[in-house]
């Protein structure tokens, strides 16, 4: 039996498996040494890692987990270049605070955020009405029908030399624009409820889909909650690239946005350089973190 060092990328992890894809391309299965367990952490999709490997049948063992740019929580992925962000045209209903949140999320990681506009071919009024809330943050927006594969070509520049986390509500097609994306995958799609109009989960697990333009790709469970960070609330602001472009010319350096005279940020709403409902759910995410501010010590 031979074994040697090598490096790699987690795809999978499943019961204390892990699939493990090498720099020179070959695939193991590996389990996690038991000191890490000792050391209250554990591998998690999206590491580079270090094992020791057999190659008589690639299995093997992690010895090392490098240092991670970035961790999510919900979904537990690490190292992510790019949050795809997937939002639907028609149905579900969107959820923007959700996507504010996400945005939120990148920024505070430094991710890069991109918003994908799915089922294009369903419905044109929302699209437009996601275009003009988004566009004055400068955040990269694409439209697409995974349905009729319309502008799929614009989610594999995405992916070049990236590693990219699809994520959204339910059933705004994020399967379906990976199984574009690889259609041998053939994965489940979820379907909407035609009671509740809520998605219906599709995806099981956390897995990593290598591409041939030298990226990568995660297919998620949805979204439905936010894990909100310790923010100071006069901070938040600093998260918006369309407010904090402005936060230095307010009359209080410690202004909110909301209640105090002569407010830069506010000024754009005239000038159309913020989106009013933008700002609105600004008002509500500020009071979700002043309340948690408060709190963080009860």
């Amino acid at each position: 039996m031979s074994e040697c060092a090598k490096n790699g990328l987690i795809l999978k992890g499943i019961g204390g498996f892990y699939t493990v894809i090498t720099d020179d391309e070959f695939i193991y299965t590996c389990k996690a040494r038991g000191r890490f367990r000792k050391d209250k952490t554990s591998p998690i999709v999206g590491d580079r890692v270090e094992i020791l490997c057999n190659d008589s049948d690639f299995t093997g063992s992690i010895l090392e987990i490098c240092e991670r740019r970035n961790e999510l929580v919900r979904p537990t992925v690490a190292n992510i270049d790019k949050l795809l962000i997937v939002i639907s045209a028609s149905s579900p209903k969107q959820d923007l605070v959700l996507l504010d949140k996400l945005l939120i999320t990148c920024e505070i990681l430094n991710i890069t955020p991109v918003i994908i506009i799915n089922k294009i071919d369903e419905a044109d009024n929302d699209k437009q009405m996601i275009i003009s809330e988004y566009t004055p943050s400068g955040y990269k927006i694409h439209t697409v029908s995974a349905a009729m594969g319309t502008n799929i070509d614009l989610i594999m520049n995405e992916l070049e030399k990236s590693v990219c986390c699809l994520t959204g509500q339910s059933a705004v097609g994020k399967t379906s624009i990976v199984n574009r994306i690889f259609p041998e995958l053939n994965l489940e799609v979820g379907s909407l409820s035609e009671k509740t109009d809520r998605g219906k989960h599709a995806t099981r697990h956390v897995e990593l889909w290598k591409t041939n333009n030298g990226g990568a790709v995660l297919d998620t469970p949805g979204f439905s909650v936010f894990d909100a960070f310790d923010i100071e609330p006069n901070k938040l602001c600093e998260y918006y690239p369309e407010m904090r472009r402005n936060t230095n010319q307010c009359r209080f350096i410690d202004c909110s946005h909301i209640n105090e005279p002569d407010c830069s940020v506010k000024a754009l709403l005239v000038e159309n350089k913020l989106s009013h409902g933008r700002y609105e759910r600004y008002k509500k995410i500020f009071a979700e973190v002043s309340q948690a501010y408060k709190h963080r010590f009860d």
